[in-house]
């Protein structure tokens, strides 16, 4: 009876609280699911290279399990990739499919070799075009039938192409734009022929679009002569691109196929729900989650012996057709996110959030082609988020030119963003026919107040990283008094302000250079924009990102400063020096080392003055700072009397300050002349994992500037410390580089020092160690 009355209970809880109980799907899992996948596709490989071809469609079946494999990461030196290339370019299809499929898995290759057959496909698909603009099967001489199934794949190509470097003919892209906007239905929907709106044809129209517009349109700014004009070309209310995505948002789902009902052709549907959603920048869609819900059902529906993916209806039998959608989802939906946009509608003016809708998307394409790998973007819903949400964003955007309008509770969300490693870009939509936007940056002024009442947001020298970071900006080219400001905090500047419009200009940058402008001063302007946004985006990360799907790991500082029994407090000392600049350095510490090991240690609110009466009760103490100082010889006395009680001294140069180890050295000596400090050697006891982590091998971040930008050099090996003994045990550690900084938010190109996980694990040793002693 007792078993029965838990599955009861079990089952009832179950139903009432399905997602609570229900494990979140991780990276690991789709990467599982994904190695799955690849794995059959190899198995049914043919010895030539190919995959079955279907009848007509010479090539198509081979080139979309090919664009599968390399989006999931295969490299094209691999066996499968180098046969299946191998027999590709032996040939010369003559159909609409094949040749834009062709196309896009020569793009993604992206091998100079095959600029010839690119540039071919491309002045095949230029002259197949339909004189309504759409495309039919075959070129056919005259006209002929067309539908948007081979339309989407044509648009898909030559974009693809014209990013490689292949020049398209923008007419191409003006029809197929005009034939997109003529054949959406009142509901903002499409079909594929006269009948009802489906899913993958509104998908296939939204898509097409938002590659159209990136191409031949200006977006909601314009180029006006020799000048350019922010807000003098404002999206219509009835925007297409808006319209397909309410109607698909109303009628959302992962499990069957919009406007049919059923599951047939899902596969095909969802492959185009990844590219809607990727090249919107939408997380969500209607409030869905439709990359981690689609993963989910994927991952569920996975054949769990052969690891293929079946579907129904017309080509979806094929596995190989429906493991290489699949498998295109799951891989281009899971593209890291480098930039993001908040959406914080204001009364009277609820779209200005957003003016420039195409300009993070333009930005994106041009990170791409300067890191060489594929991106994304996202826009992030204020209302509702966490933390975790705005996370997914390293970069967020807030523009706008009336005030802010953000509650206590959302200022407190935007600011705990911050502390755990966001960048937030403030952009006033602000001249060039805007207007004033001087209620936005005012009430921006007051928001940084708030935040960091002890730091201004002032002008960023030109010696800052993000003048260079990826390459050399002159902001004189954006305008003659044009300026970057930010607040330096938390040993970074984590909030920039821009007073002109940045996303202007990224939507009127064009990556590939093919673009007609009105003159080389706007082509300059933009370009440089353009740069300044890449710089951006490169300081606020590094250059390291993370996965879609990966956890965002929230710490709050746990204060705890009553003597309860078994609890090690560990204090920082009083030391004004800048230490204010990595507060959370220590309670972050703490609380790593708290939830990794059975250790029941917590930081001490407030700074403890330099009295070894009061220190007594703190085996260690916390000692940081960035500039140079000194101590009272009172002062000397007073550690010189903790240290022989039996303390500990653990000091960190907050971000790597030379100032301030020069002046910890010198007092240090000064304190204990006969225990000088000495480098700890490699086989230290606190380097091994019997105190911790083992730290032979660890990563040493140390930036530089050059002509050509910024960069950081990476070292492996064991960390830097300095130590010193007396009588026997280790009494002091010094880290030259930084900890703090990375301690305090995640990975900082100005800092010389170590990334947050092994800053953390350098100093849960040291501590651990000293404990022993």
């Amino acid at each position: 009876m007792r078993a029965l009355s838990i599955l009861i209970l079990i089952t009832a809880c179950l139903l009432v609280f399905p997602n609570r109980l229900r494990a979140e799907i991780t990276a690991a899992d789709v990467q599982r699911s994904i190695n799955g996948g690849v794995q059959y596709l190899r198995s049914t490989q043919m010895e030539d290279g190919r995959w079955s071809e279907h009848p007509n469609q010479t090539g198509g079946l081979t080139s979309l399990c090919t664009l599968a494999l390399l989006n999931c990461g295969v490299p094209p030196d691999d066996p499968a990739i180098k046969n299946a290339i191998r027999y590709l370019r032996g040939l010369s299809p003559e159909q609409t499919y094949s040749v834009a499929l062709q196309t896009l898995v020569f793009c993604q290759l992206g091998s100079a070799t095959d600029i010839g057959a690119i540039t071919r496909n491309v002045r095949w698909l230029e002259a197949a075009q339909q004189p309504r603009g759409d495309w039919s099967y075959r070129a056919t001489a005259g006209g002929g039938v067309g539908d948007p199934s081979n339309a989407q794949f044509a648009v898909l190509a030559l974009g693809a192409a014209e990013e490689r470097g292949v020049k398209v003919d923008p007419k191409v892209f003006e029809k197929a734009q005009q034939y997109w906007l003529q054949t959406q239905k009142v509901n903002g929907g499409w079909s594929y022929d006269t009948g009802w709106a489906k899913g993958s044809m509104t998908c296939a129209g939204i898509a097409s679009l938002v590659i159209c517009k990136g191409r031949v349109s200006q977006g909601d700014a314009r180029i006006n002569g020799e000048s350019i004009e922010c807000c003098g070309n404002a999206t219509p209310d009835d925007d297409p691109i808006e319209k397909g995505l309410d109607w698909l948002g109303k009628r959302f789902s992962v499990k069957t196929h919009p406007g049919s009902q059923s599951a047939f052709s899902l596969y095909y549907y969802l492959y185009a729900v990844e590219r809607v959603g990727r090249m919107t920048g939408r997380r969500l869609i209607a409030g869905h989650d439709w990359y981690r819900e689609g993963a989910e059902f994927l991952i569920s529906a996975q054949d769990p012996f052969q690891n293929w993916w079946r579907g129904s209806g017309f080509g979806e039998t094929d596995t190989n057709v429906t493991t290489s959608f699949a498998l295109l989802f799951l891989s281009k939906g899971k593209r890291q996110v480098v930039i993001g946009r908040l959406h914080h509608p204001t009364p009277n003016q609820p779209d200005d959030w957003q003016r420039h809708a195409g300009g993070l998307q333009q930005l994106v394409r041009h990170v791409e082609r300067s890191w060489g790998r594929d991106l994304t973007w996202q826009t992030i819903e204020l209302e509702g988020s966490r933390t975790e949400d705005l996370l997914q964003a390293p970069v967020l955007v807030i523009s706008g030119s009336d005030p802010l309008a953000f509650s206590d509770e959302q200022s407190d969300l935007l600011k705990s963003y911050i502390d755990q490693g966001g960048c937030i870009l403030f952009e006033a939509n602000a001249g060039d026919g805007c207007g004033d936007a001087g209620p936005f940056e005012r009430s921006v002024q007051e928001q940084c107040s708030k935040w960091f009442p002890t730091s201004k947001l002032e002008k960023l020298p030109p010696s800052h990283p993000v003048w260079n970071a990826e390459g050399r900006v002159q902001p004189s080219r954006i305008g003659a008094d044009y300026w970057l400001y930010g607040v330096q905090a938390c040993c970074r500047t984590a909030v920039m302000y821009t007073p002109k419009s940045l996303t202007c200009r990224w939507e009127l940058s064009d990556p590939t250079g093919h673009r007609p402008y009105a003159s080389n001063a706007v082509r300059a302007e933009t370009a440089t924009a353009a740069q300044l946004g890449q710089n951006i985006i490169a300081y606020a990360t590094g250059r390291e990102l993370k996965d879609k799907l990966d956890a965002r790991s929230i710490l709050v500082a746990d204060f705890d400063n009553s003597a309860a029994r078994g609890v090690l407090r560990i204090p920082r000392l009083a030391l004004a020096t800048g230490s204010e600049e990595a507060a959370r350095a220590l309670p972050n510490l703490t609380m790593m080392l708290k939830t990794k090991f059975a250790v029941r240690v917590l930081p001490v609110e407030g700074d403890v003055p330099l009295d070894a009466e009061r220190l007594a009760s703190f085996p260690i103490l916390w000692v940081h700072g960035r500039t140079d100082f000194e101590w009272t010889p009172a002062q000397r006395d007073e550690l010189r009397t903790y240290i022989r009680n039996g303390g500990v001294v653990l000091a960190d140069c907050i971000c790597g300050s030379d100032a301030f180890a020069a002046a910890f050295r010198r007092e240090w000596a000064a304190v204990m002349p006969d225990s000088p400090l000495r480098p700890m050697p490699a086989d230290h006891p606190a380097m091994s994992d019997q105190y911790g982590y083992d730290l032979s091998t660890v990563t040493l971040r140390l930036p530089s500037t050059s002509p050509t930008g910024a960069s950081v050099t990476k070292r492996q090996g064991p960390p830097v410390i300095e130590t010193a003994s007396f009588d026997g045990l280790t009494v002091a550690y010094l880290s030259p580089y930084d900890l703090s900084c990375a301690l305090e938010s995640p990975n900082s190109i100005q800092c010389p020092g170590y990334d947050t996980t092994d800053a953390a694990k350098i100093g849960i040793n040291l501590i651990l160690y000293s404990l022993q002693q």
